[in-house]
């Protein structure tokens, strides 16, 4: 089977764009035939999208890809490498063309490898400052998890419910207290009263 230039556009839909502009450049710098052209029109910040994951099943080993720039491939790093090493692990040409490159060729490889140092890094900056987080919450005597619920919230809370003035709804927005905690407290204090009951008739 012979290799084929595939082109792909990206246009965002939430800015109303067209993807005449790039169309045009595909079919008359590449000569890449319409029917040949995937286009999504979806944000760049999103990975799957349908028509790319339609190209991915389509590319062969010898096909080359064709955009009209790398933010038409994916707005994050880390998305564009993964994709870009894929194709490469399966013998398929990239060309970016308002980048100018072609990462079959030196420089484009260079600009991968790059790319991976660049995403390396922004995952242990990101791992680092997770870390140093947890250290400094643990040296202020907080070690994660969620903030414990205020007591006198919580007495509140229980005491407007068996009042009966208030839904749970009204009363967990009155008091600032969580609907699992109030319900888990209730369930809580019946249980204590079973417990006491018990206790009392035994005597």
């Amino acid at each position: 089977m012979s290799s084929k230039v595939w082109g792909y556009v990206r246009v965002s839909k939430a800015e109303h764009q067209k993807p005449d502009r790039q169309v045009d450049l595909l079919m008359k710098e590449y000569g890449i035939p319409k029917e040949d052209i995937f286009i999504d029109s979806i944000s760049g910040a999103k990975f799957e999208r349908p028509e790319l994951r339609r190209m991915q099943s389509v590319l062969r080993e010898g096909d080359t890809v064709v955009v009209e720039s790398l933010s038409r491939v994916s707005r994050s790093s880390k998305d564009l490498l993964t994709l870009l090493e894929d194709w490469q692990e399966r013998g398929v040409a990239f060309i970016s063309d308002k980048e100018k490159l072609d990462f079959s060729s030196t420089t484009g490889k260079l600009m991968l490898t790059m790319l991976a140092a660049l995403s390396q890094f922004e995952r242990d900056t990101l791992r680092d400052r997770v870390r140093e987080g947890v250290a400094s919450a643990r040296s202020r005597g907080r070690i994660g998890g969620r903030p414990k619920t205020d007591k006198k919230a919580l007495e509140k809370a229980v005491k407007l419910h068996v009042a009966g003035t208030h839904s749970i709804r009204e009363v967990c927005q009155l008091t600032g207290v969580s609907r699992t905690v109030l319900y888990r407290e209730l369930r809580r204090l019946c249980d204590l009263e079973q417990v006491e009951s018990g206790h009392s008739s035994k005597n």
